[in-house]
């Protein structure tokens, strides 16, 4: 995100009128509260064409992705998507994309589950889909938080989103067509709220990996007060056709690492003790899961003893931005 934008997020931090049972902080991936016996998780996530559909994917797979954008965000903090609410805006000679945009979320809700129970439509400068998700949560969800000593793990490797985005750049179509099935059609990791039900008491915290590698673990670090310490080689990290990608043209693997981004999974959090069960889980979900380090008391991100340099996504230029080394 970038500064202007996120000071003023902070400043309407300030002053919102939140619920007065909310169970999360204003800047974690979802909301949540508490509805009599029940645990409830609101999202809103929202996507412009002209940022966020690649030349090689279509307005079907736009309206697919806007849905896995909203959802991995409520399955981050344990839930399961209920019901969905769909703002689609067009330009006026796209009025006609409107159905297709909506067939490809219609095929993201029958993937994930729930149900579409309201519909807007718009027309202007660009075309874009807001999504709406009410989110059903079997325990009380989880929040951005890590404290010293706890074990970080993501669920899976990374790295085919920058293949796709440094192809991007250089106005090519990705070669391997699993990078463009993941490009296109990103899938949330629907297992992560099954475990949570089974295992909530191992969960300290979570944050979904919507933006950057490297930003996720900068803000958990930071609305934790806590450090982070990255023990594991990016080799050990990324999909085997990001190393072989990165390796031909010649781009370090921890780039490529911090870099990954829209990868939609969670960093979790896990309590000591209770990692192997944790990991057990989800290899039992048929997901491939990693222990990646661990939270400290150094208030900082560091892996293998050196600073984690920021990178960020900028969402004024649509770019991946290295702030600082």
């Amino acid at each position: 995100m970038t500064s202007n934008l996120d000071e003023i997020v902070k400043k309407l931090a300030k002053k919102v009128k939140r619920h007065p049972k909310t169970l999360l902080t204003w800047f974690d991936d979802a909301g949540a509260i508490k509805v009599g016996d029940r645990y409830i998780a609101v999202k809103v996530d929202g996507f412009a064409a002209s940022r966020a559909l690649y030349p090689w994917c279509t307005f079907r797979d736009f309206g697919f992705r806007g849905v896995t954008g909203a959802v991995s965000d409520v399955i981050a903090k344990g839930c399961k998507p209920a019901v969905y609410a769909v703002s689609i805006g067009v330009k006026p000679e796209h009025i006609e994309l409107i159905e297709d945009i909506f067939s490809g979320v219609e095929e993201a809700v029958n993937l994930y589950g729930g149900y579409i129970e309201n519909m807007d439509t718009n027309v202007g400068y660009d075309d874009w889909i807001d999504i709406f998700v009410i989110g059903e949560c079997s325990t009380q969800p989880i929040q951005r938080h890590a404290k010293p000593l706890d074990i970080v793990a993501i669920p899976r490797r990374l790295g085919l989103s920058v293949v796709a985005y440094i192809e991007y750049v250089e106005k090519r179509a990705p070669s391997f067509e699993e990078v463009k099935e993941f490009s296109c059609r990103p899938r949330a990791c629907t297992e992560i709220a099954s475990i949570v039900e089974e295992c909530r008491a191992c969960i300290d915290g979570s944050i979904d990996i919507s933006d950057t590698f490297a930003e996720a673990l900068q803000q958990l670090s930071e609305v934790s007060n806590a450090g982070l310490y990255i023990n594991q080689k990016p080799s050990n990290m990324l999909h085997h056709l990001a190393i072989s990608y990165a390796e031909s043209r010649g781009v370090d693997l921890m780039t490529v690492t911090l870099a990954s981004n829209e990868e939609y999974i969670p960093i979790l959090v896990v309590k000591p003790g209770y990692e192997e069960h944790v990991i057990e889980l989800l290899r039992k979900k048929g997901l491939e899961p990693i222990l990646i380090g661990f939270a400290t008391h150094q208030k900082s991100v560091s892996w293998l003893g050196k600073p984690v340099p920021k990178t960020i996504w900028d969402y004024a230029s649509g770019t991946i931005t290295h702030i600082s080394t």
